[in-house]
């Protein structure tokens, strides 16, 4: 059984504009029927389709997409405002679209991102494997003068050393294999390296960019000479730097890491006040290996900070041509592990010997995903899968299960055609514009991990949580922590362009490439897409049923069976953090009989259009038959009495939870603030986030 995670104390709660639908338990994972062959139509399966009917709720955005010569400017990120800013009005409104049709140039929602938000839902309710999660991301962290009582600070200092007693410098080189090694440098009066004090350095001569050059700062390495070493409070700090040679000083690199603000930013001034300088090379010292597994981790750990000011894949390896590093000394006979451009470098959250860094992956049990090549777990191919199809990692044990098409397919949806195109945007009346300039939209932040790891201390004190560190779950052991689960976004009530748009112009100033720049659909609006199937089995078609009829208005709803009289409703596009993208759908189901009527004759009775044996008249087959055989298909498969109801599951009331609309307030449902007018650093003590019944 996985670690269950359990609501903290009042005090200790954090809150966030989304929440996640717990994992099923690793022996819940319900598994497909017999997979049917691609090569006829089976009369005891469904074939049609859905006609489906979507009408946006709140502000609705998706971005058009980038042509190859947009794709080489923008990469995979959305174009920040600093870049539209170097653009023509053409050009930047193009870039800032609405996805829509080249050949009628109105607004589209791509069928790629409603099967999406479909397989995701299906998933969830099927009780599926959680696979589509990138072991690729690595996670690192940085806990410098942390609290005490900070769990994160204290195994920190264990890593590097109390007061970076561990931490040395030397030089990074590449060598002829491809391996990498660290060179020790000299010691300075017994020491891997010393301070200095900016205030003690003449700039202009050295040729150093002063911190507080905020927009012109860069890290540096600078040779120097310097001398007149003396201890201060613990730390060895030199008084004299010099740019030319002068037979009384060593020889060494000036090193400057960063100014500890966002680089730009109007009118701010970085605390640091001390950079390093380091000896130069020792000759007689043994080089040291860098572990392959260490230089993968970095380089796929890159911070915005490090592919800015070093090398968008590599950092600093791009730059190692005898370039300083730090690192953490390792045992004799052992690698280097942790390494870094400053001698405050992140370390991976690790729960290995070695150091080797943990990804989220690691946190879901091995029952819930995919087997990767080395494994010998023989796959489960799950309901989700089934239905939508799959490509696995190759495996050669287990080809056969490789690659499976999808028999679900989802069209574009299609703006309706009475909707003129001035009644469409949500626009400004009084300045008539289309585009505004969200609030900032940042990535997810897994490492804020009391919100996406399962919490097992009701009381949440710090030393208590669980993090990426902690023992994650095996094939034999539940571990100590798992991931939370599926996660999702809060509708808001009350979603206006005002909560949307970032009013304060000094702050887009400041932050120029943290904005974007959107063109969103009002509310209101209606898009026709459908969902054509194949060779579904009952239970399988139900579940698609099930999905798309919670998104309908709660009188329509025909197959949800939950009392009270809530309205759920879907997430698509961008903003969600703000409450954007929830819309309505509304179906009608056609079954094809293709056997039957629609091989057997080209015309149908009338004559007058062709045969296409598609019927609306659907109701009992789908509600008695599908609904119910997948209700207890699921049911059966989790461990439950397959007469109980579906929707009193602990899993499925957290689903509803989060669809329920129109939804929470938004100061119920915001992201904290490091710097909050009134709570100050609503991070810093590390609150736990609840579970979405809680909120």
């Amino acid at each position: 059984m996985s670690p269950k995670h359990i609501n903290p104390i009042k005090n200790r709660r954090a809150h966030a504009p989304y929440n996640f639908v717990e994992l099923p338990e690793p022996n819940q994972v319900v598994s497909a029927q017999d997979i049917p062959q691609k090569n006829y139509y089976d009369s005891q399966r469904h074939t049609g389709y859905l006609n489906c009917t979507l009408t946006t709720e709140s502000p609705l955005y998706i971005r058009c997409g980038l042509t190859p010569t947009d794709f080489e400017t923008f990469g995979e990120t959305s174009p920040t405002v600093e870049e539209l800013r170097k653009l023509q009005d053409e050009e930047r409104n193009r870039r800032t679209d609405f996805f829509k049709n080249p050949a009628t140039q109105r607004p589209i929602i791509p069928g790629s991102s409603l099967r999406g938000m479909l397989r995701t839902l299906v998933e969830i309710v099927t009780y599926s494997k959680i696979d589509k999660v990138s072991g690729h991301q690595r996670l690192f962290f940085r806990a410098v003068a942390a609290p005490k009582d900070d769990l994160l600070g204290n195994l920190y200092e264990r890593k590097r050393g109390n007061g970076c007693s561990n931490v040395k410098a030397g030089y990074l080189e590449q060598q002829r294999d491809g391996s990498w090694r660290i060179y020790p440098a000299k010691s300075i009066q017994g020491q891997p390296f010393v301070w200095v004090r900016e205030s003690d350095i003449n700039i202009e001569e050295v040729g150093l960019t002063s911190k507080d050059d905020n927009y012109n700062y860069r890290p540096q390495c600078i040779e120097v000479y310097f001398g007149d070493v003396s201890e201060e409070n613990y730390l060895y700090v030199a008084h004299q730097v010099e740019k030319n040679d002068v037979e009384t000083l060593e020889r060494g690199v000036l090193v400057t890491s960063g100014n500890m603000i966002e680089t730009g930013k109007a009118d701010a001034h970085s605390p640091r006040t001390y950079h390093c300088i380091v000896g130069e090379k020792d000759k007689s010292g043994e080089p040291l290996q860098v572990a392959k597994r260490a230089i993968e981790d970095y380089c796929n750990a890159l911070t915005d900070f490090q592919k800015d000011e070093f090398d968008e894949h590599q950092g600093i390896l791009a730059l190692a041509n005898h370039r300083p590093v730090f690192y953490c000394q390792p045992k004799k006979q052992e690698e280097v592990t942790l390494f870094g451009h400053s001698p405050y470098f992140r370390i991976p959250y690790s729960f290995t010997k070695d150091n080797q860094s943990a990804s989220v992956r690691d946190f879901i049990p091995p029952q819930l995903r995919d087997p990767e090549v080395q494994e010998q777990l023989e796959p489960i191919t799950d309901m989700a899968e089934a239905i939508f199809g799959w490509v696995k990692e190759k495996n050669k044990k287990f080809k056969k299960y490789q690659a499976y098409s999808s028999r679900v397919f989802v069209s574009d949806a299609m703006l309706d055609s009475k909707i003129s195109g001035s009644d469409i945007w949500e626009v400004n009346d009084s300045e008539d514009k289309h585009n505004i300039i969200p609030k900032i939209l940042a990535t997810p932040k897994p490492t804020t991990f009391p919100h996406y790891l399962v919490q097992t201390d009701r009381d949440a004190k710090q030393e208590n949580l669980k993090h990426y560190g902690s023992q994650p779950p095996t094939e034999n052991s539940e571990g100590d922590t798992v991931i939370r689960g599926h996660k999702l976004y809060w509708h808001q009530s009350n979603i206006s362009r005002s909560q949307i748009e970032e009013t304060e112009q000094e702050e887009i100033d400041d932050k120029p490439k943290q904005y974007t720049e959107i063109k969103p659909i009002k509310i209101g609006i209606y898009f026709h897409f459908k969902v054509y199937f194949e060779n579904l089995t009952d239970e399988e078609l139900g579940a698609l049923l099930w999905v798309l009829d919670l998104a309908q208005d709660k009188q329509n709803r025909f197959y949800i069976n939950v009392g009270g009289q809530e309205e759920y409703r879907f997430s698509l596009g961008m903003g969600k953090p703000l409450g954007m993208g929830a819309v309505k759908i509304t179906h009608k189901l056609w079954l094809s009989d293709r056997t039957e009527e629609r091989y057997k004759n080209l015309f149908n009775v009338n004559g007058n259009y062709w045969e296409t044996g598609d019927r609306n008249n659907t109701e009992e087959e789908a509600k008695y038959c599908c609904m119910e055989s997948f209700k207890c298909y699921v049911l059966k498969g989790i461990g439950e009495n397959p007469d109980n109801k579906l929707e009193d599951i602990q899993r499925i009331k957290m689903l509803l939870k989060m669809l329920s609309f129109p939804g929470k307030p938004r100061a119920s449902v915001r992201y904290m603030e490091i710097e909050h007018p009134h709570n100050g650093n609503e991070y810093e003590k590390r609150p736990v986030l609840p579970n979405p019944l809680d909120i």
